[in-house]
C-alpha cells in the first residue's frame, strides 16, 4: 500500500475548515429564525392584543419570582389553571380541572425561563414569553401561542423583543 492510502487526514486542519463554516450556518439560522418585535407578525399582534393573566395569590417558590398559579374561565365554560415559574426548568403548564389532565403549554428548553403570561379568553389562546441567557451566552426571547381548546401547540417562534410591550406586573 502507498502511503497516500493508508495516511489519515489531519483532524485539526479538518475542524478548522469546518468551524467557520458551522458557525456562519448557524448565525444564518438564528437571524433568521428571529420574528421582529416590529408588531407585522399575527404573533406578535396576539400576544400584544391579550390579557395578563395574574401571578400566583399564594406563591410557593423561593427564591420569590414569578409564578403562576393562576384559574381561567373561558366563555364556553372550560376552565383550566396556569401553573408555572420563571426559574430552572420552568415551563408553563395547563391543568384541567374537568379531567384531571395537565398538558405543557411552552417550553424553552433549558435557561430560557418563562417571564410573562397571557390570554385571549374569546379566542381560546394562551401566549408565553420566555426569556433567558443560552449555555453559549446568547440572549433569547420566545414567545409561544397555545390552543387551550385543542391541547396544541399552534406555534413557537424567537423574536426580537425590542418591539414587544412591557411585561405583565406580578
Amino acid at each position: 500500500m502507498s502511503q497516500e492510502q493508508t495516511s489519515v487526514p489531519n483532524p485539526g486542519k479538518e475542524i478548522r475548515l469546518i468551524a467557520p463554516k458551522v458557525s456562519l450556518v448557524l448565525a444564518a439560522a438564528c437571524w433568521a429564525a428571529c420574528i421582529p418585535a416590529d408588531g407585522q407578525s399575527a404573533l406578535i399582534r396576539g400576544y400584544r392584543a391579550a390579557a395578563c393573566v395574574a401571578g400566583s395569590q399564594n406563591p410557593e417558590v423561593t427564591p420569590r419570582t414569578r409564578e403562576w398559579d393562576t384559574p381561567l374561565s373561558l366563555p364556553d365554560g372550560l376552565r383550566v389553571v396556569v401553573r408555572g415559574a420563571q426559574m430552572p426548568g420552568g415551563v408553563i403548564v395547563l391543568f384541567y380541572p374537568q379531567t384531571g389532565s395537565t398538558v405543557v403549554a411552552a417550553n424553552a428548553g433549558d435557561y430560557i425561563y418563562p417571564s410573562d403570561v397571557r390570554v385571549d379568553l374569546q379566542k381560546g389562546l394562551l401566549y408565553v414569553k420566555s426569556q433567558g441567557v443560552t449555555w453559549a451566552g446568547a440572549e433569547q426571547t420566545w414567545l409561544f401561542e397555545y390552543n387551550i381548546h385543542q391541547r396544541r401547540l399552534v406555534q413557537r417562534h424567537r423574536v426580537d423583543d425590542s418591539g414587544l410591550p412591557e411585561e405583565c406586573e406580578q
